[in-house]
């Protein structure tokens, strides 16, 4: 089977070296590999690239042991494979200084339009409008691995407004040391003892600024209406409650950025 993308992450970590794994569960639109702790999301067309993800044109593998190395990934009998330019880079690109009004407009409409917040997210919130350390590692100590399911809605609040931050820091002058710090507080070291593999996965890869598709186009503040609400209603369909988890998490993190006391 012949990949269509894949993110960069992935081929970062198969360019470390071989690895064995196991399937920790498959549906008919995605299947997750455990790769000694870093999960590998197989995605079927229509779900939107994951930044731990490989886009193939199905996910009916089996649930036997999975060896990867660079270029390929075999599960069981079936083989996966890519080609070089089949790579595609998560992370968000940085917003640019002095767009403080434009990322408050943006996140209010996206709050706006999701209606609904997530456990947790008022508490995140304050914490970043104060750029409060102190305040976002006692969050994450709390939301970390908060709720059911393969990524627990407090993971999915945090590794939502951690991209934000990193991605849209610079925008409000949160950059350097200080918001380095903030965003390691809400990636804490030892998420992976307290929540699911794939939710680490997407926790650690979020600290780097990389995140799912569709974020991109939220913050891309020179794109219309349309082109943003339709990466909103994308995102908000996106698993049972991750997507609006995530849509919630980067709405409130994009105006609390620019609405500092």
């Amino acid at each position: 089977m012949r990949a269509s993308v894949v993110a960069t992450p992935v081929l970062e970590r198969l360019a470390a070296g071989a690895a064995r794994g196991v399937v920790r569960g498959a549906t008919e639109r995605a299947a997750y590999l455990d790769l000694e702790g870093f999960v590998v999301a197989l995605t079927a067309p229509g779900v939107p690239l994951m930044p731990n993800g490989i886009a193939v044109d199905r996910t009916a593998v089996g649930d036997g042991a999975v060896r990867a190395a660079p270029g390929r990934i075999v599960v069981g009998r079936d083989e996966v494979t890519w080609s070089a330019d089949a790579a595609w880079e998560p992370r968000l690109p940085a917003v640019a200084p002095g767009r403080a009004a434009a990322l408050r407009d943006r996140g209010d409409a996206i709050r706006a339009a999701v209606g609904v917040d997530p456990p947790g997210l008022a508490e995140v919130a304050l914490a970043l409008r104060h750029r409060d350390t102190g305040a976002a590692a006692r969050a994450a100590d709390r939301l970390v691995g908060l709720g059911g399911g393969l990524t627990p809605e407090g993971d999915d609040v945090l590794a939502a407004t951690a991209a934000v931050v990193v991605a849209a820091g610079d925008a409000v002058g949160f950059a350097g040391a200080e918001r380095e710090r903030f965003v390691a507080a809400l990636v804490p070291a030892d998420a992976p003892a307290r929540t699911t593999a794939l939710s680490a996965t997407l926790l650690a890869l979020a600290g780097e600024g990389r995140i799912v598709e569709p974020v991109h186009r939220l913050l891309d503040l020179d794109s219309g209406d349309a082109t943003w609400r339709a990466a909103l209603a994308t995102l908000v369909a996106t698993g049972a409650s991750t997507g609006r988890a995530y849509a919630a998490s980067v709405g409130m993190a994009l105006s609390a950025l620019a609405s500092r006391p």
